[in-house]
Parts: C-alpha cells; sequence; structure tokens
C-alpha cells in the first residue's frame, strides 16, 4: 500500500493544527510523533477518512496499481483512547458483532484462539466492561486487526498495556511489516516510536 500525502494542512478556528504535510511512505511502520496536543490524533484521523482536511491531498495507491479504488475506513483498522467496544456484549459478541459486516467466517472461527493469543482467553465471555483497562487495549487491538487491515492506525496504542502488551504490539507490527502492510503510528513514546521505519514530526509542520 502506497500512500501520497501533499502539503496537508488542517485548522480549528484561526489555528493550523498542521500545515504543509507531505509524505509518501510504501508499506512498513509510519510513526506520527510530536508533544500532547500538537494535531497526531487530528492527522490520524484525516489520514482515515474520518475527518476532512483543510488543503492539500491525500492519496491511496494499492500496491502496482495506480488507479484501483480504495476504500481505507472499509478497508483499514484503527485503535485510539478514544474508541471503545460495547461494554455491555462480552468479548466473543463484540468481535462477531463487529466482524458480520465483513464477511470473514475464518476468522470468527478462530476467537478463542485469537483471544488466547492476546492473553485473554478465559475472558471469552466476560462483558467488556468487566475487563481491566489493559486487557480492553488489547480487546480494541484485536478488534482493529480481525479483519487484517491493508492500513492500520495506532493512536497511542501502549495506553494501559504493560510489558507483555507491548510485546504483543511489537510482534504484532513486525508481523505487518514482513506481510507488506502499511501501519501508521501516533505516539509520544519513545519506545514505541522506535519500533517505525519513518517518523514525522507534527509540530514541527506548524506555522508560528
Amino acid at each position: 500500500m502506497r500512500l501520497q500525502v501533499t502539503t496537508l494542512g488542517k485548522y480549528f478556528g484561526q489555528r493550523w493544527v498542521f500545515k504543509d504535510l507531505s509524505f509518501d511512505p510504501i508499506g512498513g511502520i509510519l510513526g506520527i510523533a510530536g508533544p500532547n496536543g500538537s494535531g497526531k490524533s487530528t492527522l490520524m484521523r484525516c489520514l482515515a477518512g474520518l475527518l476532512r482536511q483543510d488543503k492539500g491531498q491525500i492519496i491511496w495507491h494499492p500496491e502496482n496499481s495506480e488507479s484501483a479504488e480504495f476504500d481505507v475506513r472499509q478497508q483499514g483498522g484503527f485503535v485510539a483512547p478514544y474508541i471503545h467496544l460495547y461494554k455491555d456484549l462480552t468479548c466473543r459478541e463484540n468481535l462477531e458483532f463487529l466482524s458480520a459486516p465483513l464477511n470473514i467466517p475464518t476468522r470468527i472461527e478462530e476467537i478463542e484462539v485469537l483471544l488466547a493469543e492476546i492473553g485473554i482467553g478465559d475472558k471469552i465471555d466476560a462483558s467488556f466492561k468487566s475487563l481491566s483497562s489493559g486487557q480492553q487495549q488489547r480487546m480494541k487491538l484485536l478488534a482493529a486487526t480481525i479483519h487484517c487491515p491493508i492500513v492500520l492506525f495506532l493512536d497511542e496504542p501502549g495506553t494501559n498495556l504493560d510489558t507483555k502488551g507491548f510485546n504483543f504490539i511489537k510482534k504484532m507490527l513486525e508481523d505487518r511489516r514482513e506481510d507488506g502492510y502499511l501501519t501508521i503510528l501516533a505516539s509520544n513514546n519513545l519506545e514505541e516510536l522506535e519500533l517505525c521505519d519513518t517518523i514525522i514530526n507534527v509540530d514541527a509542520s506548524k506555522n508560528d
């Protein structure tokens, strides 16, 4: 997957959140760095088609095709602290509900295995709200990747995760890189940014 971003800008009110951002990653892991409030999450939402930019272009090209259509909202995955699963549904029910429109029966049959891989296999029939904060974060990661997205957006993915949880993210990123998928990771955590192949700094784009 190739992403072309040219002179991208977004403002709120009279202030540019970021301006004139240009980058062109192909596969691998793209890091978006910057302090809290610098616009990392805003940029992620623009790239994911969840928020419209005010200037510039965002163009997605599937590998070896300059013209094939690609809907990042349908074929991507998104994890962020402000995105939650259904609190009263069980882990199994959440994954089944989210996967139903995606027509991925093979992955559905593996739910027990997938939950075991992220260390909460014994919580398969527990409600999402009963999970610890770290377990909830692992569930959100699994929910966003159960359909094997071509593009994965991770906004502060290590939130509430311990060392074991961080190692899970690290392994997931390594697997995606090896498979040629693109992952976009926004963070101000140096340990997370060290996992990236390329890093852009949103804060450096501001027009003072």
